[in-house]
């Protein structure tokens, strides 16, 4: 069950504008008074005969002045329900019929709309809600032995109605007969209001085809929009296609130059692993030649001293000679090979750095355009601008479709008649309120309370009914009493149920008094203690601000726990009133945690909480 609006009229404390107030799932702050704000619930929720008697009335007005509610919500069931309450008259359930858009009467009496709400509609029983769904400052420590909230169950003696005197049963004639009148317009205006609405539905229903276009452009839009960074993407190089061109073509070339440069150091390589030459001097080649024309031109010097042919052994010389300048000469050209080839090395280093140089310029957008996407291969690159581009294509075609039946005759007259119904609807909606207010009952039942209260005129007045007592507040320590209700409503003991919120409960009074107080404990007997300054200290022994704190602390665990199930409606008033700014700002951030499930109602006019309100009314 979740709150969707609560109007009120002539209810001391709960003064909504322009008597409405609508909600929201979650944190709602509510500009009310809490016991006031609370007490209207309870009638609307559990409504009894005896409601008109403990509301509290605004002390303005005409006497007899009515007192008057109303309360719309989503029931378990996913219905729409609409609760109208006239406290002097009667109250009317209705539940909304989405085939012919408009709320039909469900039931007009109490008891079955009491009955209907709990099984079908899922307003929990008021114990649940008093113990385990409310927060009131009543209920702390501190003011214990002042007066209880009024509610169902609980609070002081309630007195009978008392019977009207014959001048204010003629007040209230005339204001039914005013309000019958009321009733007559706001029926001819609903009947108007049910045909604008059957109207729109059939124009709504002729424009289903042009909806469903619209509906897939928009989740082409949607898909397009998730590639809103390869568009930037895209965007960003220009030519998408022709720099990918660009781009293969200069990966080509740089592999193709990186495949020569390999080749030419590896024919380096194989030059270079032949080591440094020997000297000429340390080669076995040279000395014997060196020593063989040594020893020849000896001789041939020897035989021309002597004038011998001898002398002609010397020619021989050359030829020994001759064989070690050649080996002298092959270390020397050696020598010139290992300079061209570190020349060579030197030219093929510098040729791959023009060549990288070279491809990291011509790559430069391309490769920052893929480090942009977050990719890691030209390939993915290319598949995200295809899905750019058939993205694109696809918007442009749901567009042209809608385009075109925009442009068709009926489309022209549908869209016309719609925003012509509409308009007329929003008139009459007004006019209807206007006339009407937030309350309307039908015709029939205000002409049978006029027949009723004409036939009180005329018989004689009843004497007083005896007044009902109510059940007193229960008695003990608070923080006991809250146990062992909660238990006894979770079907178990009071200890099991303060250890299920033990540690929501201590985080939560850790919040509240700035790590002073910390963890809760519980013993088998139900007793709580608090472990302060490094100690245990029993609850019933702390001072009664701390006692404040240590009972909100469990309630909160215990709403927490309550709307963890889910469309659960809570309701708290000004309990926090005595705590720093801090411990409210604290509070509040955890009644907006806590009421994420389901639904919170929070009646205060405290800025830290309407600030964390996730809805303020």
């Amino acid at each position: 069950m979740i709150l969707l609006e609560f109007a009120a009229q002539g209810v001391r404390g709960v003064a909504p504008a322009g008597g409405r107030a609508t909600l929201r799932p979650g944190y709602n702050v509510v500009a009310a008074e809490g016991a006031a704000l609370r007490r209207l619930l309870e009638a609307l929720l559990y409504p009894d005969v005896r409601d008109a008697d403990l509301l509290p009335r605004t002390p303005t007005g005409p006497a007899g002045a009515a007192v008057r509610a109303g309360l719309t919500l989503v029931g378990n069931d996913r219905a729409t329900y609409r609760l109208v309450r006239d406290f002097a008259a009667g109250c009317q359930l209705h539940r909304f019929d989405p085939e012919k858009r408009s709320f039909a009467l469900v039931s007009a009496d109490l008891p079955q709309i009491r009955t209907f709400l709990q099984k079908t509609v899922g307003v929990p029983p008021a114990a649940r809600l008093a113990t385990l769904l409310s927060l009131t400052a009543a209920e702390l420590p501190s003011r214990q032995g002042g007066p209880g909230l009024a509610g169902p169950g609980a609070g002081p003696a309630v007195p009978g109605r008392p019977s009207r005197s014959p001048e204010q049963a003629r007040n209230r004639l005339e204001a039914l007969r005013v309000e019958l009148e009321k009733a007559k317009i706001a029926e001819k205006l609903q009947y108007q209001l049910d045909g604008l609405q059957t109207r729109l539905f059939k124009v709504e229903e002729s424009l289903k085809s042009g909806a469903k276009l619209r509906e897939g452009h928009d989740r082409a839009r949607e898909a397009r929009a998730e590639l809103d960074r390869a568009a930037e993407v895209a965007a960003g190089l220009g030519d998408p296609e022709a720099k990918l061109a660009a781009f293969e073509r200069a990966t080509a070339k740089r592999d193709e130059a990186l495949a020569k440069v390999a080749a030419e150091r590896e024919g380096l390589d194989a030059v270079e692993s032949g080591g440094t030459p020997a000297p000429f001097w340390k080669a076995p080649a040279f000395w014997p030649g060196a020593a063989g024309g040594l020893l020849l031109a000896a001789g041939g010097w020897a035989g021309s001293w002597a004038r011998s042919d001898l002398r002609y052994v010397a020619l021989l010389a050359l030829p020994a000679f001759a064989w070690a300048a050649w080996v002298a000469l092959r270390w020397v050209g050696a020598l010139e090979g290992g300079d061209r080839v570190l020349r060579r090395r030197r030219i093929v280093d510098e040729w791959e750095r023009k060549v990288e140089g070279q491809y990291e310029r011509d790559a430069a957008g391309v490769r920052g355009a893929i480090q942009a996407l977050g990719a890691t291969q030209v390939t993915e690159l290319r598949e995200a601008l295809a899905r750019v581009a058939d993205a694109d294509a696809v918007v442009a075609e749901w567009a042209r479709r809608l385009a075109e039946w925009e442009e068709t005759p009926d489309a022209r007259s549908g869209k016309a008649e719609k925003d012509k119904v509409e308009e007329e609807l929003r008139a009459l909606e007004a006019r209807l309120a206007e006339e009407a207010g937030g309350f309307v009952r039908d015709v029939g039942s205000v002409e049978a309370e006029i027949q009723r209260l004409e036939g009180e005129v005329a018989a004689p007045a009843a004497p007083p009914a005896a007044p009902v007592p109510a059940a007193a507040r229960p008695a003990g320590d608070p923080i006991r009493v809250l146990l062992e209700r909660a238990g006894a409503e979770l079907g178990g003991s009071p200890t099991a149920a303060a250890r299920a919120v033990a540690s929501k409960a201590s985080a939560a009074l850790a919040g509240l008094s700035f790590q002073r107080l910390q963890t809760l404990q519980i013993d088998d007997r139900g007793n709580v203690q608090v472990q302060t300054g490094g100690r245990p200290v029993p609850a019933l022994s702390l001072p009664p601000v701390d006692r404040d704190l240590v009972y909100l602390a469990l309630k909160l665990a215990f709403l927490e726990q309550a709307l963890a199930a889910g469309k659960v409606v809570a309701v708290a008033d000004d309990a926090f009133a005595g705590l720093s700014e801090g411990a409210r700002r604290f509070a509040a951030r955890l009644l907006k945690q806590i009421a994420r499930p389901g639904q919170l109602l929070h009646a205060t006019s405290d800025p830290s909480f309407r600030e964390a309100a996730d809805h303020a009314a």
